[in-house]
């Protein structure tokens, strides 16, 4: 099996020519098929993929992790170079979400199209609510249960629901899982129901034992010392080989991470890439 994993986007890069910027996305290659998972804020995605010699022509499918800007801000741009552009998302992708910003204050951090923007724009739309299989080793996990008692959405999360303002859960959050023989690799946005959530239900409904590799966002920028302790128990005890943290783990966390899981941790750029 060969699996390539390129991040394409994220807030930070090392290599001269390519963009950082605020966001997250990440070219998946299993065996010769080709897909993308987010597409960052909108502003990199295109000159990254140039710059590394990307034919986006050639991607079969592209699946975002949840309805945030910065995850989301390059779909209108992308589709236009996609042979047959079909999109994998929660069906609360579209949701008006919203984070507080202030005393009665509140900012739009939602995607920037609907779901008539991307049919009209000949996209095909598939809702993934449910843990669903794209291909023989690839699923998308839906909705992910929030079962621990100390992660959770990650900030002061709202959404606008009939003109009223109501508290967030993000629930369109997932992540995409591939079954290696060595164990899951799996790519996270993120990670706003919980990394360990997120890590627990790939295992359990994969009926797998081991995490080959988690990549991308963790959303442990807001963390507080609880959540950061429990968090490195659980990892500890699920051992993944590779913890590539990405986005919005926040400079503390990874920090935090380097020290307490110094062998399996990485932090994640603009340009890397990872083969399994």
């Amino acid at each position: 099996m060969d699996v390539r994993i390129t991040i394409l986007v994220e807030n930070t890069t090392t290599v001269p020519g390519l963009l950082g910027e605020y966001g997250f996305s990440a070219l998946i290659e299993v065996d010769g098929q080709r897909f993308l998972f987010d597409t960052g804020n909108g502003e990199a995605i295109m000159s990254n993929a140039s710059q590394l010699g990307i034919d986006l022509s050639t991607i079969e499918a592209l699946v975002i992790s949840h309805g945030h800007f910065d995850h989301t801000g390059g779909v209108m741009q992308l589709l236009p170079e996609l042979k047959k552009p079909i999109v994998y998302a929660h069906p609360e992708v579209f949701a008006r979400h919203q984070v507080s910003s202030g005393p009665s204050q509140t900012r739009y951090i939602g995607a920037p199209f609907t779901k008539d923007d991307l049919l009209q724009a000949g996209a095909e739309f598939v809702a993934v609510d449910n843990f669903t299989k794209m291909t023989d080793n690839i699923y998308i996990t839906g909705s992910i249960p929030r079962l621990t008692d100390y992660e959770d959405a990650g900030g002061p999360f709202i959404k606008e629901v009939n003109g009223e303002l109501l508290p967030d859960p993000i629930e369109d959050d997932m992540a995409l899982v591939i079954t290696h023989p060595q164990g899951l690799i799996i790519v996270s946005g993120c990670a706003h129901a919980g990394m360990i959530n997120m890590i627990n239900y790939a295992l359990e409904r994969t009926r797998a034992s081991k995490v080959l590799a988690f990549i991308g966002g963790t959303h442990l920028n807001t963390a507080n010392e609880n959540r950061l302790r429990k968090t490195v128990a659980d990892l500890k005890r699920i051992d993944p080989q590779q913890l590539i943290v990405c986005h919005c783990t926040g400079f503390a966390a990874t920090s935090l991470l380097y020290r307490k899981l110094s062998t399996m941790t990485q932090k994640g750029e603009t340009g890397m890439v990872f083969k399994y």
